[in-house]
């Protein structure tokens, strides 16, 4: 994110202006076969005045603080109100989210489109 004032916000990334900022909080992650944890979670959505918004979330354990699970990509919203989103994780994987936004409602709504595995060179659509 550059230092300084932003670049005009590019006209198709109005309707999602309310999501632009960087956002905090905690949470509990559990599965059947782990301990619950308790974790801490950053994510930033930012424009550079092109027609996508950058993105990057990433979380940490919240009794040490070291670092957990991370990802980066863009948003890719279309006038018709359809939203592509594309996302690298720091494991490896590769994820394309497609769906719809609404927003009055202020609202996302995405599903899964395809996962692709680097180490593996295989994706599941």
């Amino acid at each position: 994110m550059a230092e300084g004032n932003p670049p005009p916000l590019h006209p198709v990334l109005q309707p999602l202006s309310f999501l632009l900022g960087t956002w905090r909080g905690q949470g509990e992650g559990g599965f059947p076969t782990i301990q619950s944890f308790k974790y801490g979670e950053e994510i930033k959505l930012w424009h550079s005045g092109k027609p996508v918004i950058a993105y990057s979330q990433k979380t940490w354990k919240a009794a040490s603080g070291e670092p957990m699970h991370a990802e980066s990509g863009y948003w890719r919203p279309k006038p018709d109100g359809s939203i592509e989103v594309i996302i690298a994780q720091s494991t490896g994987l590769a994820e394309v989210q497609k769906g719809i936004y609404d927003a009055e409602r202020k609202m996302v709504q995405l599903q899964s489109d395809a996962v692709c595995n680097a180490s593996k060179l295989a994706c599941r659509f």
